[in-house]
């Protein structure tokens, strides 16, 4: 039969012993993979692309000891570190380096920008917005957080002291529960100059005595007691506060800008992610995934203190940054 059916017009179907409708007869035996890899030469064809491109097989390769897990393997954006006139002790993802200052020199800097006019309630506000966005996006954003979502709302857990980051913690707390999140917030220290946070949060119930006041379960712990003089003095709250964070080491923790002291009476968990407000410490103490925080430091500022600066952030208001490799 010539395999076509002559009055319909429709192929023959081949029958259970033609299964491909191929003879087998002539089918060799199975192919040997491991004998066929030993045979490919890899050295050998990386030696026949270099004579042809003078580019050396190593080169081609790249270093991967060179990579973080972060990298991507083939980079296809341009390098932009190039253009730049100064290497940093960090770099961004797009490789724009960023200067590593000590908390001293930090200091400086926030001095000079304010003199110039930067008001640091602004400075606050605009760190709390950058980080509750964060917050938000590790939460889940949209996909969690919508008039549509009939879920329990994401509960975040917040600890305050003293310092600056106690402050920022607060802006953020604020913002956070404006997003319909729930926020908790504890504060074992009252920061300076934030009486009408604390009041709003306060009406807002945001505000919790203890650690038992928390709910039981959280989504993600937010830490703001980490400033360097709540550290030096080290207060009889702050062992608890540590203990508090060991028992819940499963929750995702947030550290705002913790400024490490060389020596501590105890080290506290490190976090999932940190960020670092303005300019990254180079002493940062444990940090997991580190971010920059823009928060609205100028190059006029920077250059006055001799601080060599180009903006990391473009279309971004936070952007992670890692250590340099060197």
């Amino acid at each position: 039969s010539s395999g076509i059916n002559a009055e319909y017009g429709e192929p023959r179907k081949p029958s259970k012993n033609e299964t491909f409708a191929i003879s087998t007869s002539n089918m060799g035996s199975d192919f040997d993979f491991q004998s066929s890899n030993k045979l490919f030469k890899k050295e050998a064809i990386f030696e026949e692309w270099r004579q042809k491109d003078g580019v050396h097989g190593t080169t081609r390769r790249g270093n991967p000891e060179k990579l973080r897990n972060t990298d991507m393997v083939i980079d296809t954006s341009p390098d932009i570190s190039s253009q730049c006139a100064f290497q940093g002790d960090f770099v961004t993802d797009e490789k724009i380096p960023v200067t590593g200052l000590t908390l001293t020199r930090r200091i400086a800097l926030f001095k000079r920008a304010i003199g110039h006019g930067l008001n640091y309630s602004h400075v606050v506000s605009v760190a709390g917005i950058s980080i509750a966005q964060m917050v938000i996006q590790v939460l889940g954003g949209s996909c969690r957080i919508n008039a549509h979502n009939h879920n329990k709302p994401p509960v975040v857990a917040m600890v305050v002291a003293s310092g600056e980051s106690g402050k920022v913690a607060l802006a953020t707390a604020l913002h956070l529960h404006q997003h319909s999140v729930i926020v908790k917030v504890i504060v074992k220290a009252v920061p300076k100059g934030c009486d009408g946070l604390l009041n709003i949060l306060n009406k807002s119930g945001c505000l919790v005595v203890d650690f038992s006041s928390l709910p039981k379960v959280l989504d993600i712990i937010v830490d703001g007691s980490q400033d360097r003089n709540t550290l030096l003095a080290w207060p009889p709250w702050m062992d608890d506060v540590v203990e508090w964070r060991e028992r819940h080491n499963s929750v995702p923790l947030l550290a705002i800008d913790p400024q490490h002291p060389s020596q501590l009476p105890r080290v506290p968990p490190q976090p999932k992610w940190t960020c670092t407000l303005g300019a990254p410490l180079l002493s940062q103490g444990k940090e997991g995934r580190l971010f920059l925080v823009d928060i609205g430091l100028f190059s006029m500022a920077f250059s006055e203190e001799g601080i060599p600066y180009q903006s990391p952030f473009f279309d971004k208001f936070i952007v992670p940054i890692n250590r340099s490799l060197k």
